[in-house]
């Protein structure tokens, strides 16, 4: 595993200030991944948080804010101190580490002497790479004299790659930097679900064991699995979803059904599922879930009888489809939970009650119910081609669904981490020509 030390400028974590959450969320993933990680900041930052992970080593160095652009800068004996002493803190570090990453040092005025230290010690470490990013929007190169520090600010760095969170600005980034876009990467920022709704540690398990960030269509059922709730046919127009040629994961997640009469219903849909085409990992019931990582056995069992109304909703962040085949109900709390989180509404069309309940912004479909039952025209099959095919397209042509799906499946840890992080660390200093990553 590489070494990575994470440097930054920080004296204080501050949780409002979104770069303190861009490193955070870069720290718990080289932890999470294995890699030996050091987390350095300014004397006397306190860390916290994930900041204060006992897997993280702890280093400190000198603080050094300068003024900015518009205050006259030379190198005079007091800057030259400075950078010599940060230079010397540093060095051991860098000595032991395989990739750097650096926060807006090379960018910001105020932390000219960093700037200068870290491209001392890159020409003395020739085979540590350095990942600087770039956090705001460049700036217009500035005409300085050579001798004067704040040059530095437009110039590249040896064996380093700079960074930046959007493709359309690189031709801004090379220009302040001098570099050719070969030497600039794009790394979208992460959004971690988990931290920002205060998942559940149940929900974080489902969403590793069941990769719940990647399919095109996600649902839950959260039901009793009476028949008249008819997951059956629910399960039909899923096997319907994935011919169309989507990518699909439904978890029915049926509380108080360990019965054997349940167990035997069960076990009747799975093998209509298979028949279906959907495979044990795109049907998941929650009573027969066994393991989930990070949970100790009891907990799991628990929640094959009945799992915790805030998982439910947890997933529901997730989820961008919900629907209801249910042949009878009096209002349906659960259907109005999965619109209040942005989930589009599917609704049994055969029981008139829903429609009167949710209006007419859902998608209707004839499930059959106590009210009416459809016959199906040339056949059940064909018919729900046809659903799906309309749930799609509402998927399709909605922008907020679209978005919701786009970021869960290219912004979660996982995905830029694996995708876009990762593949940064296994470059080498030399390969500073290699194609700029798009995104």
């Amino acid at each position: 595993m590489k070494r990575i030390a994470v440097i930054t400028t920080f004296n204080e974590i501050l949780e409002a200030f979104s770069l303190c959450r861009v490193v955070r969320l870069q720290l718990k993933g080289l932890l999470e991944h294995g890699y030996p990680c050091t987390f350095v900041a300014c004397d006397g930052c306190v860390a916290s948080g994930v900041f204060a992970d006992p897997r993280l080593q702890q280093f400190r160095i000198p603080v050094a804010s300068m003024d900015p652009d518009d205050a006259p800068a030379q190198h005079d004996v007091s800057f030259l101190a400075l950078v010599k002493k940060i230079r010397k803190k540093l060095r051991p570090l860098i000595a032991r580490t395989d990739v750097a990453i650096t926060h807006d040092i090379l960018y910001l005025p105020h932390f000219l002497a960093y700037n200068q230290a870290c491209r001392e010690l890159a020409r003395d470490f020739p085979n540590v790479l350095w990942l600087h990013w770039v956090h705001s929007v460049p700036h217009q190169p500035q005409d300085y004299a050579e001798h004067d520090p704040r040059v530095l600010r437009f110039r590249g760095f040896p064996n380093g790659i700079f960074v930046y969170p959007n493709v359309s600005d690189i031709p801004l980034v090379t220009r302040q930097f001098a570099v050719s876009d070969h030497q600039v990467r794009i790394v979208p920022h992460t959004f971690d679900y988990s931290e920002a709704f205060h998942f559940h540690p149940i929900t974080a398990a489902l969403i590793e064991r069941f990769d719940l960030y990647s399919p095109d269509v996600l649902a839950i059922y959260p039901v009793r699995l009476d028949r008249g709730k008819q997951p059956e046919k629910l399960v039909r127009l899923f096997a319907a979803i994935k011919k169309a040629g989507r990518s699909v994961r439904l978890l029915i997640l049926n509380f108080h059904s360990t019965g054997d009469h349940f167990i035997e219903y069960r076990d009747e849909i799975h093998r209509e599922a298979r028949s279906l085409g959907l495979t044990a990992d795109e049907l998941v019931f929650s009573n027969e879930i066994e393991s989930l990582p990070g949970l100790d056995g009891e907990l799991v069992r628990r929640c094959q009888v009945e799992m915790p109304h805030q998982v439910i909703m947890d997933l529901f962040h997730l989820t961008n489809l919900h629907v209801h085949p249910s042949a009878a109900e009096t209002y349906s709390l659960v259907c109005q939970e999965a619109a209040a989180c942005g989930n589009l509404l599917v609704v049994n069309e055969d029981f008139p009650p829903m429609r009167s309940v949710y209006g007419d912004d859902v998608v209707g479909v004839n499930f059959c119910s106590i009210h009416r039952t459809t016959t199906y025209q040339p056949g059940e099959t064909e018919y729900y081609d046809q659903a799906a095919k309309r749930i799609l397209a509402s998927l399709d042509s909605n922008p907020i669904h679209q978005q919701r799906v786009r970021i869960r499946q290219t912004r979660n840890p996982n995905a830029v981490f694996r995708n876009y992080i990762e593949p940064l660390l296994l470059d080498v200093p030399q390969a500073q020509s290699a194609t700029a990553v798009g995104g």
